[in-house]
C-alpha cells in the first residue's frame, strides 16, 4: 500500500522512542503513544493508535533479533494523517497475515492492523525493517474518498 506521507510532505510533528525487545515494553509503548497524542491534542487517533502500537510492537519484539537489538517506534503527524512506524533488525521475516485457528489468542495482529489502519506496509533496508501504518482524520478520509 502507498503512504499518504511523502517526502514532499513536511512532518509537522514527530517523535521517536526506543525500547528493549521484551514483552514488558509493549504497555510502555502504548502509554508513551497515549501521552504523546494527548500532548499533541490528537485524541481522535488515540484508541486506534494504542491498538495498532500494541500489535506492531508485539510483532517486532517477537521477531527482533537476539543479542540486545532494540525496537524503535516513530510517530509522525502531518496534513491530517498520523503515521506509526516500528523498526526492528529482523530483515528475514516479513509480516504475513495468517488465518489464526479458532480459539487461538495469537495470530490476529496483521488482521487487526488491516482492519483499523487506513494504510499499512513494510519498508526494508540492509539492516532493519519498518512496519508502518497510517490513520487519517475523519475530514481527511472524506477528502480522499471524493
Amino acid at each position: 500500500m502507498t503512504s499518504r506521507l511523502t517526502h514532499e510532505t513536511c512532518a509537522t510533528l514527530s517523535r521517536a522512542f526506543t525500547l528493549s525487545p521484551i514483552p514488558a515494553s509493549v504497555p510502555v509503548a502504548r502509554k508513551w503513544v497515549r501521552q504523546l497524542l494527548d500532548r499533541w491534542d490528537l485524541a481522535v487517533f488515540k484508541w486506534r493508535t494504542e491498538l495498532l502500537v500494541t500489535e506492531l510492537f508485539t510483532n517486532a519484539i517477537k521477531h527482533a533479533c537476539t543479542g540486545g537489538a532494540t525496537v524503535t517506534g516513530l510517530v509522525m503527524y502531518a496534513g491530517g494523517t498520523l503515521r506509526v512506524e516500528v523498526h526492528d533488525r529482523d530483515t528475514n521475516h516479513l509480516p504475513v497475515r495468517r488465518q489464526a485457528p479458532p480459539g487461538n489468542a495469537s495470530g490476529h495482529g496483521l488482521l487487526i492492523v488491516e482492519t483499523y489502519a487506513d494504510r499499512w506496509g513494510v519498508r526494508l533496508n540492509e539492516t532493519s525493517k519498518a512496519v508502518w501504518c497510517e490513520l487519517d482524520t475523519p475530514s481527511t478520509r472524506k477528502a480522499v474518498s471524493r
